[in-house]
């Protein structure tokens, strides 16, 4: 499959049940791995779709099609430099679809200046990140509910040097 006919765009107010469904087909396919079953349940029952697109949260948020169908979805606050979601549905997952979403969310956080990407991975998603580049910094605890505090992994990139802004020889300071 691959990411051939992958086609990547920004996500639309009429997405919001699509990035929903994507969600949660990816939670409770691909983290019942690493988590216990009231813990996806939980994670799972919090998700809504007036909870994506948030005006009051500007984003940038980019879906995948392959064909008129969507396969995936990434969100990133470019101006702090956090990766704050990426979700492919189960029968993608493995065919580069991520992969894709990651690069492009990342130019979108280098063209901003940021020198550095985070991210809280799931546990689950762990190794996806550091065959990209990722640096495991430390665990963490990500809140559901008072009851329910999912397991997760604080991760970094550094921009990569290829990019970095080079000053001219002339200028040593």
């Amino acid at each position: 499959m691959g990411t051939d006919g992958l086609l990547l765009r920004p996500a639309r107010e009429s997405d919001r049940r699509t990035l929903w469904r994507i969600h949660t087909q990816a939670v409770e396919a691909l983290c019942q791995s690493a988590y216990a079953p009231h813990e996806v349940r939980t994670w799972v029952r919090l998700l809504k779709p007036e909870g994506y697109l948030r005006p009051d949260r500007p984003r940038t948020v980019l879906v995948a099609e392959r064909g008129r169908r969507a396969v995936g979805f990434g969100q990133v606050d470019a101006g702090v430099g956090e990766l704050e979601a990426l979700y492919v549905i189960p029968d993608e997952a493995g065919h580069g679809v991520g992969a894709t979403l990651l690069s492009a969310l990342e130019a979108t956080v280098w063209r901003s200046g940021a020198a550095l990407v985070g991210l809280d991975a799931s546990l689950n998603a762990e190794h996806f990140y550091q065959r990209h580049g990722y640096a495991s910094v430390h665990a963490a605890l990500r809140p559901l509910t008072p009851e329910v505090q999912l397991a997760c992994v604080r991760m970094q990139k550094q921009r990569p040097a290829a990019l970095q802004e080079r000053r001219p020889a002339w200028r040593r300071d």
